[in-house]
């Protein structure tokens, strides 16, 4: 007779051999603990005590009250300064490379940037205007996307940028026409300075399907702004509102303490 141990243990190895062949995918939701009871005939406590070994083996996240979902096997991207013994970024995402596409790629990762919806030139709005500090009316240049990596989605991006200077990128995809790079060679404009201020949160509905994760899983939320110099002014070309699979992304800064904090 198979004793309750014994089936547990099945049960561990059925679900994480599913997971290994991909049968379930990374950030998928497992079914609930009735139908696996079901279609492994088995009771929904062996079921339960099998997602806790799961879970414990790092295979499955479980969520009170949202179900099991399957851990994604791709690496955390660190964002900010890092030590040499971790050859991810080098600095601030922008600062060295200009590009988290270029960034990925240089570590040998595959990128795919999709856009929601097609880039087009709208009114700023209220919203984006005050961000820009622009005229409600004035034109910008929206792109709209979520940027995969290695077939996980990382993070989405809602860009606006100055229709006046950018606005003859229209169309044209991001990842194919280097932004600072095209601002340089074609308007003489230097990016020189961001802004990033960051918040977490649960994500909308709407987020969460683009991100392919649970309602109640979170998110970091990154508000940048991106200004340029020319030889008479600086401007501030670039507005974005970042959403960041929690999950995948780690910020790490390092910064010195001013002598004015040891008084």
């Amino acid at each position: 007779m198979m004793s309750q141990q014994s089936k547990i243990d099945e049960v561990v190895d059925k679900i994480e051999a599913d997971i290994i062949q991909g049968v379930f995918a990374a950030g998928q939701r497992l079914p609930a603990e009735r139908i696996l009871a079901d279609e492994l005939n088995v009771s929904r406590a062996t079921i339960r005590t099998a997602l806790l070994r799961l879970q414990a083996k790092n295979l499955i996240e479980i969520v009170p009250r949202g179900g099991a979902f399957v851990r994604s096997g791709t690496a955390k991207i660190v964002m900010g300064d890092t030590n040499a013994i971790i050859p991810k970024n080098m600095g601030p995402e922008l600062q060295k490379v200009g590009s988290f596409i270029h960034l990925m790629r240089a570590q040998g990762k595959e990128v795919i940037v999709r856009y929601i919806e097609p880039s087009s030139i709208v009114p700023a709005g209220s919203e984006i205007s005050k961000q820009l500090k622009i005229d409600i009316d004035e034109k910008v240049l929206r792109r709209y996307r979520v940027q995969i990596v290695d077939r996980v989605p990382y993070r989405m991006l809602d860009t606006y940028l100055l229709a006046s200077l950018m606005g003859e990128l229209v169309g044209q995809e991001d990842h194919q026409a280097p932004l600072f790079h095209w601002l340089k060679r074609e308007k003489n404009i230097i990016a020189s300075k961001v802004s990033e201020k960051l918040s977490c949160r649960m994500p909308s509905a709407e987020e969460a399907s683009i991100l392919n994760m649970a309602r109640n899983q979170p998110v970091v939320q990154m508000h940048r702004h991106i200004w340029g110099t020319t030889k008479e002014d600086e401007i501030l070309f670039e507005y974005s509102r970042i959403i960041c699979n929690a999950a995948l992304h780690d910020f790490q800064y390092h910064y010195s303490i001013d002598d004015e904090a040891l008084l």
